[in-house]
C-alpha cells in the first residue's frame, strides 16, 4: 500500500520528468508519473536506466533496494540489505534509519573481500525508513521511504506500508568527496531543486542519514557500514548487581 501526499506525488513527477542519466536518452521521461510507477520506485528503490545499472555492475557495485518479510516464531519482521559503495566517477548505496532518523542495528555485519557490495543485514520488528542514492560524478538522486508492518482482520501475514518521504533528482554537490575533497566527507549534502527554482530540503530528522548516504556513495572501495550500527549491549539491574558484587568479593 502506497501513501504518497498530492504534493509529493506531483514532486516526483517533476523529478522524474527532469531526469536524463549520464548514459540515457532523456526522450521517456518527459511522460507523466503513474501512480504505478511511484508505487514500483517507492517499493524497489531507485529506477535507474539498464545502461546505468550495467556501469554499475561493471565497476563492481552491487546493491540491493529490496525488502521482504521474514517470519520467526509468532512474529514477522522486515528484513534489509545494506549495500553498495563507489567507485571515482559512480557509487549507489541503500541504507536504513528509524523513522525518527536515529540509527537501527544490524542484525550481523558481513564481511567480505570483495568491496562495494554486502555491508549489513537489517532484521526489523517496527517500522523502518530506507534511503536509496545514486551519484554519478557530482549529481545525486535520492529516494527516501518508510516502510511498515500492516496487519487485516483474518489474514496472518501483514502487508508491507509503504510511504513516500523524499525523490528528486539531480541534486547538486560541486565537491569531489572521493577525491581532494574527501575530508568533507560525512559533513555535506547535495542540494536539489523543484522545477520553479525552489529548494527542495529533506525533512531535517534525516538530514544526518543524508549526510552518512552522500559519504557512503563517494567512498570508493567501500568495505563498511555508514547507516546500520552495532546492536546495543543491553544489561539487566540483576547483571549490574552481580557485577557489584563480583568487585567486592574480589
Amino acid at each position: 500500500m502506497l501513501t504518497p501526499s498530492e504534493g509529493q506525488i506531483r514532486g516526483c513527477e517533476q523529478a522524474i520528468n527532469q531526469h536524463g542519466s549520464d548514459s540515457v536518452k532523456r526522450d521517456h521521461r518527459r511522460l507523466p508519473m503513474t501512480s504505478q510507477q511511484l508505487e514500483l520506485i517507492a517499493r524497489r528503490g531507485l529506477t535507474l536506466p539498464e545502461p546505468t545499472l550495467t556501469r554499475l555492475r561493471t565497476v563492481g557495485i552491487w546493491c540491493e533496494a529490496n525488502l521482504t518479510l521474514q517470519r520467526r516464531d509468532q512474529d514477522w519482521l522486515i528484513r534489509g540489505q545494506e549495500s553498495a559503495g563507489a567507485v571515482n566517477d559512480i557509487g549507489r548505496y541503500v541504507g536504513f534509519c528509524k523513522e525518527d532518523g536515529s540509527a537501527l542495528s544490524w542484525l550481523q555485519p558481513v564481511k567480505n573481500f570483495m568491496p562495494n557490495g554486502l555491508h549489513a543485514i537489517l532484521l526489523a520488528k517496527g517500522s523502518v525508513v530506507r534511503l536509496d542514492m545514486y551519484r554519478f560524478e557530482t549529481s545525486y538522486d535520492l529516494l527516501i521511504t518508510s516502510h511498515a508492518l500492516v496487519t487485516e482482520d483474518g489474514i496472518p501475514k501483514p502487508k508491507l506500508e509503504t510511504k513516500l518521504i523524499f525523490f528528486h533528482r539531480f541534486g547538486l554537490l560541486e565537491r569531489e568527496l572521493w577525491g581532494k575533497d574527501k575530508m568533507f566527507r560525512g559533513a555535506v549534502a547535495p542540494q536539489f531543486f523543484m522545477s520553479n527554482g525552489s529548494e527542495a530540503r529533506v525533512p531535517h530528522v534525516y538530514q544526518q542519514a543524508v549526510f552518512k548516504m552522500t559519504e557512503a556513495v563517494t567512498c570508493t572501495k567501500c568495505k563498511h557500514q555508514h547507516l546500520l550500527e552495532p546492536p546495543s549491549l543491553e544489561v539487566s539491574v540483576a547483571d549490574l548487581e552481580s557485577v557489584k558484587v563480583s568487585a567486592a568479593v574480589a
